[in-house]
Parts: C-alpha cells; structure tokens; sequence
C-alpha cells in the first residue's frame, strides 16, 4: 500500500481514460466522460492540452476497442500538452 500504480501523471490520466472507456460506467456519454476525467486530472497539474476534438475521439475509441494501451494514450497526451 502507499505505491502508485502508475509513475507520473500522463499514465495516470491515460490509465483513468482507459478504465472508463473499456468499463462504461455510464448509462451513456462515456466517451466523453472519459476523456473529461483525464483531462481534468491533468489540468490541476499544469498541463493545458491542445488538440483536436475529432483526434481526442479517436483516441478513446481506439482505447475502448483494445486498440490503444495505457502506454501509447500516455504518450499521445503528451504530444498534445502545451504545458
């Protein structure tokens, strides 16, 4: 106890996007819902992301398909921090 599991905000943030894009926690809206988690968590931390929506979608649907791992959402959060 006491350990993260994730180092670092970026896998934190992409771990977050992750579990709630492949768990569907909501009735509906849970692609936005879980893009709307990571990047309030990341907000708080300093990081502004710049990016476009039709990208960020992209994103979580290939996360919520299998398509995309923590790893990689991590680092494409990162290309898009302006922070």
């Amino acid at each position: 106890m006491g350990r993260d599991v994730y180092a670092g905000d970026w896998l934190k943030g992409a771990a977050m996007l992750e579990t709630i894009a492949l768990h569907e926690p909501l009735e509906a809206g849970n692609e936005f819902f879980a893009w709307l988690v990571a990047e309030t968590f990341l907000n708080p931390n300093g990081v502004t992301l710049n990016y476009e929506p039709e990208e960020a979608l992209a994103l979580v649907m290939r996360t919520k398909h299998k398509g995309a791992r923590v790893q990689e959402v991590a680092a494409q959060l990162r290309a898009w921090s302006t922070g």
